[in-house]
């Protein structure tokens, strides 16, 4: 995995000068190597994680005649097959590397040529002949690109801080921004929290002329249910097997050691078990678990690396691990409230002691409708939420009113955006309005800015609407966000096999029913998943509650170096960056009723803002 960073200067600034001082902000995800490429106003540069051509595959790297030049992030799966296409077309390669693939590919196809590949990826590529520079993400949005624009430059790269090195004016903080991360918990794209700064939305592409001319991002692929009639639960799953073998022996294409990521959950033992029956040598697995049991699925990952003799590597993450905060920050550039990117930076850093590559688990439940968000979904859609009807008509608008926080307020029935968000926000509109200060309430987000995305599911059942919104938002801009960052910070490639071009399609097909339905009179996920599964591990194993990567924050807080006195001393302090925005009395109630989640994302945000301000 790489770092990737460009300028076109139309203000006369020395374009190689300014590439060179955002490379270096990169170094963490390219340890084994560095170039930058120049001529006249425009310049690339590359850092570089050698995983496939270790010899050969350095970057910026250009075509025979140099009208080409490419920096790129990523791994295409699909390369071989492209170049033997390719070949047969009669391009000529120097190297055995897939990113001179894209290169021809970008000579063969133009603009078309992403809809070919298969893969990770951002990149920018340098056309000298038509003066224009091209850009392009990923389907799914597993790595990322980011952008800065204005009248005298325009700067792409990897990670915002990068274009912090770039910008030719101050970054202004972006007050919406602010409020779209305490609703969600990240900002989602093509927002980010400065004006100035966007982010590349998944599955598009865009060019920027040399002459300044921008075209706006367009989109190359749109992800859609089909679900297809007339087929078996056996034959189901003898497809999904099949499909999630072919995907994770594509990725398992690597000149450096691999291993896996292990929670114990459902996911990254399927992807285990495909790893272990594919290679010949024991797979190189790592945990992390937590000092209090309930947090910990160390028991159920220990299980799996016995049943398949991997090679198992674990650490426990301690109350002390919230030292890691200010790192945490540097390296997202933005606020990004997600608290399991507390263990996802300490199972990188403990892999890399190890490996180079890693695949995990990410993407099962948005794919195959595991979230408890879907089953509380469902459950509330068809009124069959355990919850009695005098609860809900009676005492639920009173707990609302008191504790917004905790009880956010419950709107008519329906499959509408403001319904789902009710199960997926993390301060309720009635506690963002207590928070901000009253000349800031101006910047509380409109939901009519969410609704576009919303709406293009909009033919699709509950479930599959919840899922799209969950593919197209939490898993791009929280979930991928947060690995990418962690490993990056650690020099680890991290693979997602389960997130797949050719895997999301096929998972499209399947009916809801097979994956989502009421099992003994209570709503069950993935169960087609878990079906394939029970041929591996036991009932007990395969259905049980979901975990997830939660953090025992609440206890983290009453102890040691983050007790909650210290986490109020800082966020209730005079001069705290966030007493600029927020009502004191009420992140005093937060505080007061250790509403942990909510601290820590003001800790990031307070954080970030005596770095940025």
């Amino acid at each position: 995995m790489c770092g990737i960073a460009g300028c076109i200067a139309f203000d006369g600034a020395d374009a190689h000068e300014v590439v060179a001082r955002m490379v270096p902000q990169l170094a963490h995800r390219g340890p084994d190597g560095e170039g930058v490429w120049s001529e006249g106003t425009i310049a690339i540069g590359h850092r570089r994680l050698s995983i496939i051509d270790l010899e050969t595959g350095k970057q910026p790297m250009s075509n025979e005649d140099g009208s080409v030049t490419i920096t790129y992030n990523g791994e295409l799966y699909n390369f071989m097959e492209l170049r033997h296409e390719l070949l047969r077309k009669g391009h000529a390669f120097r190297t055995s590397s897939d990113t001179e693939v894209i290169i021809h590919a970008y000579e063969e196809w133009g603009d078309a040529c992403v809809e070919r590949f298969r893969g990770m990826f951002s990149f920018g590529i340098v056309d000298t002949r038509n003066r224009r520079l091209f850009l392009a993400r990923d389907h799914l949005g597993i790595k990322p690109l980011v952008y800065y624009s204005t009248r005298g430059r325009f700067a792409f790269a990897s990670e915002i801080q990068a274009l912090k090195a770039a910008a030719d004016k101050p970054l202004e903080i972006d007050l919406q921004s602010i409020d779209q991360y305490l609703l969600l918990q990240y900002i989602p794209a093509p927002g980010s929290a400065y004006r100035q700064v966007r982010k590349l939305l998944p599955g598009h592409r865009m060019s920027v002329s040399f002459d300044g001319i921008i075209q706006e991002p367009e989109g190359y692929w749109r992800f859609a249910f089909s679900p297809v009639a007339g087929k078996t639960e056996e034959e189901w799953v003898e497809e999904v097997d099949a499909a999630l073998r072919e995907s994770v022996r594509a990725h398992l294409v690597s000149d450096v050691p691999f291993g896996a990521f292990l929670s114990g959950g459902v996911d990254s033992s399927a992807v285990v078990a495909y790893m272990a029956q594919l290679l010949d040598t024991p797979v190189e697995t790592f945990s992390i678990g937590f000092e209090e049991a309930e947090f910990s699925e160390l028991p159920f990952a220990e299980a799996v690396a016995k049943r398949w003799r991997t090679n198992h590597h674990v650490e426990i993450v301690k109350p002390d691990a919230l030292a890691i905060l200010p790192d945490l920050v540097r390296h997202y550039g933005e606020p990004f409230g997600d608290s399991s990117a507390v263990p996802t930076y300490y199972v990188c850093r403990m892999a890399r002691r190890h490996v180079t590559m890693v695949l995990s688990g990410d993407g099962g439940d948005e794919l195959f409708a595991g979230y408890q968000s879907h089953l509380e979904w469902i459950a509330y859609l068809t009124g069959t939420e355990p919850s009695k009807s005098l609860w809900r008509r009676a005492v639920y608008p009173v707990a609302t009113r008191l504790f917004p926080e905790r009880y956010p307020p419950r709107y008519p029935y329906g499959p509408t955006l403001r319904n789902w968000l009710r199960f997926n926000t993390y301060f309720s509109a009635p506690l963002r309005q207590r928070l901000w200060r009253g000349e800031h309430h101006r910047e509380l987000t409109q939901l009519d800015r969410f609704e576009k995305a919303f709406e293009k599911g909009r033919d699709f059942s509950p479930v599959n609407k919840a899922q799209y919104w969950d593919i197209k938002t939490y898993l791009p801009f929280d979930i991928l966000t947060k690995v990418d960052v962690a490993s990056m910070m650690n020099s680890l490639e991290v693979r997602t096999p389960i997130i797949d071009v050719k895997v999301a399609e096929f998972a499209a097909q399947i009916p809801e029913t097979f994956n989502i339905r009421q099992v003994d009179g209570v709503w069950a996920g993935k169960l087609l998943l878990k079906k394939l599964m029970e041929k591996y591990y036991p009932p007990e194993f395969l259905h049980r509650r979901k975990m997830g990567f939660s953090v025992p924050l609440a206890k983290w807080f009453t102890t040691g170096e983050s007790s909650l006195a210290q986490v109020a001393d800082r966020l209730l302090a005079r001069n705290s960056e966030i007493s600029e925005f927020f009502e004191p009395a009420t992140v005093r109630r937060l505080v007061r009723f250790n509403r942990s989640e909510a601290l820590w994302r003001l800790l990031f945000l307070e954080e970030w803002l005596s770095q940025n301000r």
